[in-house]
């Protein structure tokens, strides 16, 4: 029998000081790729929590990138990809949840032409991320961004629906490895944030179609890997000023103006920062699994076992045991069951060591190490 010389796809997961969720990823990832020839390439960016040291113990089936400083996303993604073997590369961060299904999903879903291929993305509480499709940005997108208005930014297509968009999320992004390395990679200018854009319009000036897939679901919890403070709006906001000099204009003028509305949303957003919601204390706590667990106890207290999704649930921590129920299913009913009754989801992880939850987009995920 003659040996495949190339994988089918090459999953890149750059690493950072987010050990617990990195390994709950790695554990649905595992399981989406059963099926396929592929690999899993890990780059750990200098993590100082003992990411390295955990995910060794662990034993999984992938190749560790271990780099003695933080290199960036970019670069570091870059160097990822340049030792991959897969015809094509998903770059997938490691604060997510993908379901059996996905990587099926996308050799089915793939279009002729297609430049990047990306899927739609839910936060841990359920809440559909706009960032999964946007627009190109321009002066007027900017401008208006300065007054609290996001019209323009996000495209227009239904978050259920399938279909091509200008600029895909780096946090879920396939490619094919010869288009990836025809246009250079990730511009290496960006740290973190903007990138995607770039290498979007990249493709797009290819002659080539960005793809959003609404039909299948991933989770972000986008907390993890970046945190909502005046750090990361400087981040973010730099981002596009780079971009809008490689990309937009090379005008000194405009690129000042641009520069300086940049620092209004940056000034502006520090004097009024984005609100955490405030939830009451629940008071019951359900395992959506097999059997009790007495660590979970020792946390929680009480815990009563369900075998299936109760509508009438309220006030309460939820927690999925992810060897009683298959990520798709959890994806599905934190889907459904979204802003409803005060409800915090937790995910057990499969060998029961910890449980993890996100509380949305602008706060630190817990990890509770049992």
């Amino acid at each position: 029998m003659t040996k495949r010389l190339r994988l089918k796809i090459s999953v890149i997961i750059v690493s950072y000081n987010c050990k617990a969720f990195l390994d709950y990823c790695l554990q649905s990832v595992s399981k989406a790729l059963k099926p396929i020839d592929s690999e899993i390439i890990v780059i750990d960016n200098c993590s100082s929590d003992g990411s390295v040291e955990y995910l060794k113990s662990k034993k999984y089936d992938l190749k560790l990138i271990e780099n003695k400083k933080n290199l960036g996303f970019s670069k570091a993604n870059n160097k990822a990809a340049k030792l991959a073997k897969g015809e094509y590369l998903f770059f997938l961060n490691p604060d997510t949840i993908i379901p059996e299904d996905l990587i099926d999903s996308f050799f089915k879903n793939k279009k002729p032409n297609m430049g990047i291929f990306s899927f739609r993305m839910i936060d841990g509480e359920g809440i559909f991320l706009k960032e999964s499709k946007r627009n190109f940005p321009n002066i007027s997108v900017i401008s208006k961004k300065l007054i609290g208005l996001n019209s323009g930014y996000y495209s227009d297509l239904g978050e259920f629906d399938s279909g091509n968009v200008d600029v895909l999320c780096g946090a879920n992004m396939i490619i094919d490895k010869s288009l990836f390395l025809d246009i250079n990679g990730f511009n290496e200018e960006y740290f973190m944030f903007g990138e995607d854009i770039e290498i979007s319009h990249e493709t797009f000036k290819k002659g080539y179609n960005n793809f959003y897939c609404g039909s299948s679901s991933i989770i972000h919890f986008k907390g993890e890997s970046t945190v909502n403070d005046i750090n990361y709006l400087r981040s973010f906001y730099g981002a596009m000023h780079i971009y809008f000099k490689n990309v937009f204009s090379t005008n000194p003028f405009l690129l000042g103006i641009i520069k300086i509305i940049l620092r209004l949303i940056i000034i502006l957003s520090g004097i009024c920062p984005v609100k955490t919601k405030t939830r009451s204390k629940p008071n019951q706590n359900f395992l959506y699994g097999i059997k009790p667990n007495n660590r979970l106890e020792k946390i929680f207290g009480d815990i009563l076992i369900i075998k299936k999704m109760d509508k009438t649930l309220k006030d309460c921590n939820l927690i999925f045991d992810s060897n009683f129920l298959t990520n798709k299913e959890i994806i599905n009913y934190i889907d459904k069951f979204k802003n409803r009754n005060n409800i915090n989801f937790w995910f057990l992880s499969s060998d029961y060591s910890y449980i993890i939850k996100s509380s949305g987009m602008n706060q630190k995920g817990n990890v509770i190490f049992l």
